[in-house]
């Protein structure tokens, strides 16, 4: 439950912040952006980044099932996309101050978050790279 509570009010602070993006003044600072948004929702908790790294997976999952419907073997990375999937969504996964731990029946997966962005990076660009070579 405290893991659900922390990634929604990070969601929710990403949320407004978007939304004062496109209507604050342009003068408004960071600052005033988070006072703002500790009075009108009665949170003050430090935004860790490491929240909003797991918002980074539902394209993961998305690119997995492209994988998948063209027959590519699950194997090496995407076999670990699989794994972030199935932790993620049988709520089996760990934020902590080392990284992410992932987990399924079979296998466990650990990122430090700096290890975590690199994944990330390398599977999206691997995979829009076969796109744009493709011509997709």
């Amino acid at each position: 439950m405290k893991r659900i509570l922390e990634l929604n009010s990070n969601q929710k602070y990403i949320e407004f912040i978007l939304s004062q993006y496109d209507n604050a003044p342009s003068e408004m600072t960071m600052k005033e952006l988070r006072k703002k948004f500790e009075g009108k929702f009665k949170f003050n908790q430090v935004m860790l980044n490491q929240y909003f790294g797991i918002m980074r997976i539902l394209p993961l999952i998305l690119i997995k099932q492209e994988y998948a419907d063209a027959s590519v073997p699950l194997e090496g990375d995407i076999e670990k996309i699989k794994v972030i999937r199935d932790s993620i969504s049988h709520n089996d996964f760990e934020i902590s101050s080392e990284g992410y731990t992932f987990k399924n029946k079979k296998n466990t997966i650990r990122f430090s978050f700096d290890d975590f962005l690199e994944f990330i990076h390398k599977i999206e660009n691997d995979f829009y790279k076969d796109r744009i070579k493709d011509g997709n």
